[in-house]
């Protein structure tokens, strides 16, 4: 009889996932066809700046994170291309796609961004399907679409995906991949975590809001874990200190508070999706205490919000 209600819920949640999926597609399309030209008068989209640094990592490394206007020998985008702020082993995995024009380029990154999606709905799965239901559908809901407002058009409604996708923002591909490490350190697979970790990087920012639940998922291993992600995040990032000191100038041009504060809609999806995980599995831990199934205000929260689902 329990397995039978386990099932049930189980194949509810998969229901919210891939409906989540299918808006999520929708969004896509429309973030996909709003890429086709640039969305703001004086730069080019997001993707710009991943293109002209790795063009720069080959034809001027010492430029990479130098302003956003073109230089002697520079790929030609326009209007402008943006600056280049990520880490420098975020253009070791985005070289390859040099071998294409700007805008295929583009295109393809769009697209493996919508399909790390489907990575991240199957990582979030297995974060919350023993987790209350309500609480898990919810995570869903957070991870996959990442609502922001109110509202019948889902540029507004879904901004943060929309945006990503109009301006081929790698926030999205961050997604899956911090996802992924959560997901890593909680079936206790410390050197998966620490690779998806070290990739997840580019934007610092999302794994340090991610620390306090990565550890808590990796406590059994939890030595292996921190040795594993400082050798693969060293492994990536040492080798530009040495390279035309591409690691200082990062250091010096982009750890700054200018930088570190801006936030844009896009930026929200990684750090919702791991506020919403973190709280999730507090209130589950919190659940299992008598002191806190006893207390009146919870007890009545949980029976109006949780119990129906169980």
């Amino acid at each position: 009889m329990l397995s039978a209600v386990v099932g049930h819920k189980k194949k509810i949640l998969l229901t919210v996932i891939l409906v989540a999926l299918a808006l999520n597609a929708y969004i896509f399309s429309l973030g996909y066809s709003a890429a086709s030209s640039p969305i703001l008068e004086e730069y080019a989209n997001d993707f710009s700046a991943y293109y002209i640094g790795a063009w720069r990592l080959f034809y001027n490394p010492t430029q990479i994170y130098a302003s956003g206007h073109y230089l002697p020998g520079d790929y030609l985008i326009e209007p402008t291309p943006q600056i280049f702020k990520y880490t420098p082993s975020f253009l070791i995995f985005f070289s390859p796609l040099l071998a294409l024009s700007y805008q295929d380029a583009l295109n393809f990154f769009d697209v493996v961004q919508f399909l790390s999606v489907f990575a991240s709905a199957f990582f979030v799965y297995h974060l919350v399907r023993d987790k209350n239901f309500f609480l898990g559908s919810i995570a869903v809901v957070m991870v996959l679409l990442s609502p922001a407002a109110i509202g019948f058009d889902a540029r507004v409604i879904f901004q943060g995906y929309y945006w990503g996708y109009a301006m081929a923002n790698a926030h999205i591909i961050q997604t899956a991949l911090i996802v992924g490490a959560l997901y890593f350190a909680y079936t206790k697979k410390p050197w998966f975590c620490a690779f998806m970790v070290a990739l997840a990087c580019f934007d610092p920012r999302v794994v340090l809001l991610a620390l306090p639940l990565l550890l808590w998922y990796s406590r059994q291993v939890l030595g292996k874990t921190i040795l594993a992600c400082i050798g693969f995040i060293a492994a990536l990032n040492l080798p530009f200190f040495f390279y035309q000191n591409i690691g200082l100038t990062f250091l010096q041009e982009q750890v700054r508070g200018s930088i570190v504060i801006q936030m844009y809609a896009y930026n929200w999806v990684p750090m919702l999706a791991v506020v919403v995980l973190t709280l999730i599995e507090v209130i589950h831990l919190l659940s299992k205490r008598p002191s806190f199934q006893n207390w009146s205000i919870w007890r009545r929260w949980w029976k109006t919000f949780a119990l129906r689902f169980n």
